[in-house]
C-alpha cells in the first residue's frame, strides 16, 4: 500500500502520519500485520478523527468506497449493545437491524446516498434514548417481555425524550416481544407556516446582491428560496446536475432541467469556478457543495446556520415557496421540476389551494 501513488496533497499526508493511531494503522497495513480494508479502521475508536482518516483513505483509493456514516452507525450500535446485558443487547441489535436499518436503506442507501450528518446525529440520539430505557429496565430486573402498561407509563411520564422509546415499544409489540401496549402517536408537523412574499423577496435580494456572503451559501440559499429545495438535498447535489457550458445555466433538481435566471446563473458559474476548499487531495470533487472532510459534501447545518445569521428562516421560507409553486403550477410539473414525489406534490397542492398559471420568474 503506497499513499504516494494516490493524487494526494503531500502536506496532508505528512500531517496525518504524525498522528499515533494513523501511524500505527498505516504501518500495520503496509507490513501485512493488518488487512488493507475497513476492518482495520473498525478497531479504532470511532470518532470524527477516525472518520476523517477513513474518508482520506477512500479518497486516495486505498480503501473501497462505502457509506461511511451508515457504517459508523452500525459499529456504534454493536459497541453499545455489547455493554448491555446479553438478552437486552440482542433486542437492541434486532431493533436496529429489522426496523431502523431498513428505513435508512430506503431513504439513503437505495438512492446511493450516505446518511446526512443530521440524520446520523439524530439516529444516535434516538438510539441513546432507547438504550437508557433498556438500561432502566435491566436495573429493575425486567425483561422486555415483562413490560406492562403501568411500567411503561411510569417511565414515559418521567423522561423528556419519549418518541424513540414509544417507537421501540411499538416495534416490540408488533414483533410479539411484549404484549399489546398503548403509546402516543406523534402529531403531524404543521407544514403550512409561512413568511410573507415581501420577506421572501427581501431574502432573495439579499443573496443575489450579498457579495460579502460565501458563494456556496448564496447558491444553496437561492436554490431553496426560488426552487423550494430542501437544504439537505441541495448540499448533496453533484456537479453533473449543473450545465454551465451554454449561454444559460441549467440545473436538474428533478427530471427536467431548470433554466436559471441570468443573475442566479452568474452566481452559480462563479461558485463552480471558485478554488476548492479542501487541502487533502488534488483534482475536482464531484460534489457541487464540497465539504472539508474527504469525499464528503458540505453539511446542511452549516448552510442553515449561515442563513439564519443573515436573518433568513430556512424552513418557513421553503414552505412559502412550495406553497407558491403548488398554487401556480400543476402538481405533476412541481414534482418533475422540483424533484419531489407525485403524491407529495398532490398533497401540497390540495393544502395550498389556488390555481396554477406560469412558472414564477426571478425578479430582476
Amino acid at each position: 500500500m503506497y499513499l504516494a501513488n494516490a493524487p494526494m496533497d503531500p502536506r496532508s499526508v505528512v500531517r496525518w502520519l504524525r498522528r499515533p493511531h494513523v501511524t500505527e494503522t498505516l504501518r500495520g497495513m503496509a507490513t501485512g500485520a493488518l488487512p488493507v480494508d475497513h476492518s482495520s479502521l473498525d478497531q479504532l475508536q470511532q470518532r470524527p478523527a477516525t472518520r476523517y482518516f477513513r474518508r482520506l483513505l477512500i479518497e486516495a483509493q486505498v480503501l473501497p468506497n462505502i457509506h461511511v456514516l451508515q457504517h459508523e452507525l452500525t459499529l456504534h450500535v454493536a459497541a453499545v449493545a455489547a455493554t448491555l446485558e446479553r438478552p437486552t443487547g440482542n433486542k437492541l441489535r434486532r431493533f436496529y437491524r429489522w426496523d431502523v436499518l431498513p428505513k435508512l436503506h430506503r431513504r439513503y442507501r437505495d438512492r446511493d446516498r450516505d446518511l446526512s450528518n443530521e440524520a446520523f446525529i439524530g439516529q444516535r440520539g434516538k438510539l441513546a434514548a432507547v438504550v437508557r430505557f433498556l438500561t432502566w429496565m435491566d436495573a429493575r430486573g425486567l425483561a422486555v417481555s415483562d413490560l406492562d402498561q403501568r411500567t411503561l407509563d411510569h417511565y414515559i411520564a418521567r423522561v423528556k425524550t419519549r418518541e424513540p422509546v414509544e417507537h421501540f415499544v411499538r416495534w416490540a409489540t408488533k414483533t410479539r416481544l411484549t404484549g399489546d401496549l398503548a403509546t402516543n402517536v406523534r402529531a403531524a408537523r404543521n407544514t403550512m407556516s409561512n413568511v410573507t412574499k415581501e420577506e421572501l423577496w427581501r431574502d432573495i435580494d439579499l443573496l443575489l446582491n450579498g457579495e460579502d456572503v460565501e458563494l456556496e451559501v448564496r447558491v444553496a440559499g437561492l436554490f431553496m428560496l426560488l426552487y423550494a429545495q430542501i437544504l439537505g438535498r441541495a448540499v448533496s447535489m453533484t456537479r453533473d446536475r449543473v450545465d454551465a457550458t451554454g449561454a444559460q445555466v441549467t440545473v436538474r433538481f428533478g427530471v427536467t432541467p431548470v433554466v436559471l435566471d441570468d443573475r442566479v446563473g452568474d452566481i452559480v458559474r462563479r461558485h463552480l469556478s471558485a478554488a476548492p476548499r479542501r487541502g487533502y487531495a488534488a483534482g475536482e470533487s464531484s460534489w457541487l457543495f464540497e465539504g472539508l472532510s474527504p469525499g464528503a459534501h458540505m453539511t446542511a447545518a452549516y448552510i442553515r446556520l449561515r442563513l439564519t445569521e443573515l436573518g433568513i428562516r430556512p424552513r418557513v421560507s421553503r414552505e412559502t415557496r412550495m406553497n407558491l409553486l403548488s398554487m401556480r403550477m400543476p402538481s405533476a410539473v412541481v414534482a418533475d421540476v422540483i424533484g419531489i414525489g407525485n403524491h407529495t406534490a398532490d398533497r401540497r397542492k390540495s393544502k395550498a389551494g389556488g390555481i396554477w398559471s406560469n412558472y414564477p420568474a426571478v425578479r430582476r
